[in-house]
């Protein structure tokens, strides 16, 4: 029934099944994964997704976060109030509502998506 592991080793996660984070799901405090997270719950606190080149983090339509988004790749179709720096790309999609500054080394913002802040891309750094 379970799989015995030694201390300290680690299973590979694959990429094509993310951390799910459901709509009834609440989370307080920080968010740290190396994975892919789809979110579809509340996180009041900062998210740090990075590590594999497949890192990224999704923010469904039902998804808020109430803190700083680090990411390799974030994907917005929901609520971020604060800040989202990214070493990749930062997609707002049109169910995107973003309060805060965006720094990234590409965007793709979708015809209704509404951003109150700053853009800044990390090539003109």
């Amino acid at each position: 029934m379970f799989k015995t592991r030694k201390l300290g080793s680690s299973e590979k996660q694959d990429p094509n099944h993310p951390t799910v984070i459901g709509k009834s799901a609440m989370i307080v405090g920080n968010l740290i994964s190396q994975d892919q997270v789809q979110l579809n719950g509340h996180v009041v606190g900062n998210i740090d997704v990075n590590g594999s080149p497949h890192a990224q983090l999704s923010v469904m339509s039902h998804g808020h976060v109430e803190g700083d988004i680090n990411a390799r790749q974030a994907l917005v179709n929901g609520v971020v109030t604060g800040n989202i720096a990214s070493d990749g790309r930062v997609e707002l999609h049109s169910g995107a509502h973003v309060k805060g500054n965006i720094s990234y080394a590409t965007m793709a913002i979708e015809h209704g998506a509404k951003l109150y802040g700053i853009m800044s891309s990390k090539d003109a750094e």
